[in-house]
């Protein structure tokens, strides 16, 4: 069956203009102000350091690229993360799929409309919340208030508007602060109503930058329930960026890990762990343990390794959840008493990392998928 593809984008560029020597390039430098009664052959020349020439000033490059031919696509339905620290280039990606911003090459589609020729279609079909919860909010109207202003500049048909903020308001559990201006509320509660204000639409695309970013460890929970209602209950396609990377790990189906404006790898956790070689481990504590196990062990297909340790084997393996039993009765079938067992299976921080040394140390194998 075909997967049905929402977000396409190939080679995307996005760079800007950077300061060199300590000023700007000849082409950007800014016009000198002409001081009246003063010719230019006049003005005093720039002051020069001794030993040290203009061809020897050290050079800084004239742009920065803030992405550098970036590829994924992403699938309808699906909640799909882009992890990286702060300067990585995730918001920049996601303004340019969401219309905001004009990319300066490379193609992409978004919905099946092109990014350069319909991104006024693009912003009028998906819906995103910025970091900031007060981004959009007005403090001199409630709860209620904001949610009908942003129905009317949404143009929500005037028969469902009050039917659509009452299903908002329950939905998002805000039906007890609707008469409550916003700054009497909670932060977790202000980025509800964020979400609340792009849910009205019910557009088929959330973009959800950092949501969690300014909350408290109660507040981000909530909101990351939130993402996992508004995804199965309406189906909608979520992209959300974070440097949270257990906040990747339990929301995304698919995550992009993002450094210096590339991707780095982009996969399911599970794949991700696989080709950067982080299995996970299974260390059993056993008694009458032989060679001959310790073979069949090693020829099982979803087993990397297997080597004997102090009190028992310590096993590599992928897919331990689903395999974890399989291993378990071999052993007792050949007669292995076992008494105890300990499970470490690698988390998405330990593959960041690794993918980051990864991209440093040579060329990425983490393409898009």
């Amino acid at each position: 069956m075909a997967v049905d593809i929402v977000i396409d984008m190939r080679d995307i560029v996005k760079s800007y203009k950077v300061r060199k020597n300590n000023g700007w390039s000849d082409a950007s430098r800014p016009a000198r102000p002409c001081i009246p009664g003063r010719s230019d052959a006049s003005r005093p020349a720039r002051p020069r350091i001794p030993g040290r020439s203009d061809a020897s000033r050290p050079a800084r490059p004239e742009r920065f690229f803030a992405l550098d031919s970036v590829s994924l696509s992403i699938r309808r339905g699906e909640v799909f993360g882009l992890l990286g620290s702060n300067g990585a280039g995730k918001t920049t990606l996601i303004k340019i799929m969401a219309g905001l911003l004009e990319a300066d090459g490379g193609t992409g589609t978004v919905l099946g409309h092109d990014i350069y020729k319909e991104h006024k279609t693009i912003r009028g079909m998906v819906s995103l919340v910025a970091p900031t919860a007060d981004i959009g909010t007005d403090n001199n109207l409630t709860v209620r208030q904001n949610l009908e202003f942003w129905a009317v500049v949404y143009d929500l048909e005037k028969s469902r508007r009050q039917d659509r903020i009452n299903e908002m308001l329950d939905f998002l559990n805000l039906r007890q602060y609707e008469n409550h201006w916003p700054m009497s509320i909670s932060a977790g509660n202000r980025q509800k109503l964020a979400i609340a204000r792009s849910l009205l639409v019910r557009n088929p695309i959330l973009f959800l930058d950092e949501p969690t970013v300014k909350l408290d460890a109660k507040g981000a929970e909530a909101v990351r329930e939130l993402v996992k209602k508004i995804n199965r209950e309406f189906g909608t396609t979520v992209i959300l960026t974070t440097h949270y990377i257990f906040e990747a790990e339990e929301l995304c189906g698919r995550a992009a890990i993002m450094h210096k404006g590339k991707i780095v790898s982009c996969e399911t956790v599970e794949r991700l762990r696989h080709s950067l070689r982080k299995y996970d481990e299974l260390t059993v504590a056993c008694d009458n343990m032989n060679a001959g196990t310790l073979e069949a062990v090693r020829a099982l297909p979803y087993v990397a390794g297997c080597e004997p340790s102090d009190h028992g084997i310590v096993i590599q393996t992928h897919g331990l959840r689903e395999h974890f039993i399989e291993i378990l009765k071999l052993l007792r079938g050949r007669g292995v008493s076992v008494s105890g067992v300990e499970t470490n299976e690698p988390t998405l921080e330990d593959i960041f990392v690794d993918a980051i040394w990864s991209s440093a140390s040579g060329p990425s194998g983490g393409g898009e998928r």
